[in-house]
């Protein structure tokens, strides 16, 4: 039964690397919709990765759906946060946006804390606070149970260089997770909509917004959500006009 579970896996992993190299080989002849096809069914699959949705926004970009190329650009950054090249594609696809809007500006340290923050995906820190607390125990462990001042001093000084980088990778994995689940990020996908001070359209509106700017999504009411911009703005915007990243 074991054998047969990984012939099967290894039957399924062997597919859908297939139908990845076949609709990156579309990709190639310039066949962009059809490899839009081709991605869309290993997501379909239940496969997901920064190559592929990567992939699908160098597609999308090549046909000129900028809110499309945008989303999973940016879908494929929550999985590989550092990766330089999705970065530069992600610039080109804004540059074409209409909304030009500045983010709040942040201090040096701030900004030097999110870049080495982003360098991972919130579940690599876990993994890495989970590996040095392990290592930590151990080590500790290892004082403990050696018979010469030699080994305890060594064991001992092991213990002290785990302990302090389990703290700093703590103190990242706590910061990943928590702006992982604080924001809710979404793409708007309407050519252009109403930024309103109230869920109605009898309400104020501020200014338009247009297709394919990121924006963080805050509540819900009944057809219209509260978003915020990248500039600490706040208004409403209709419930159908953006599509989640996560």
């Amino acid at each position: 039964m074991r054998l047969l579970f990984l012939i099967l896996v290894i039957n399924y992993s062997y597919s859908q690397n297939s139908e990845f190299d076949e609709a990156n080989m579309l990709y190639n002849e310039g066949r962009y919709i059809d490899a839009i096809d081709g991605y869309n069914k290993i997501i379909d699959s239940g496969l997901h990765s920064s190559d592929l949705y990567f992939n699908m926004g160098n597609s999308y970009y090549k046909i000129n759906d900028i809110p499309n190329s945008i989303f999973y650009y940016e879908k494929a950054l929550l999985l590989e946060p550092d990766n330089e090249s999705v970065k530069n594609n992600l610039a080109y696809a804004q540059n074409m946006l209409i909304d030009k809007i500045e983010s709040l500006p942040k201090n040096q340290i701030t900004t030097l804390f999110d870049s080495i923050l982003s360098i991972f995906s919130y579940e690599y820190w876990q993994f890495f606070t989970i590996f040095f607390q392990l290592l930590l125990v151990s080590f500790f462990i290892l004082f403990f149970i050696s018979k010469t001042s030699v080994r305890k001093r060594k064991f001992f000084t092991y213990s002290i260089i785990s302990l302090f980088i389990f703290i700093i990778t703590l103190i990242m994995s706590i910061n990943s997770k928590s702006n992982y689940f604080e924001s809710d990020p979404a793409i708007l996908y309407d050519k252009e909509v109403s930024f309103r001070s109230e869920p109605n359209l009898r309400s104020e509106e501020i200014f338009k917004l247009h297709e394919g700017l990121k924006i963080d999504v805050k509540e819900t009411i009944n057809d219209w959500t509260l978003i915020r911009l990248s500039n600490g703005s706040e208004g409403w915007v209709p419930t159908s006009s953006f599509r989640k990243i996560k």
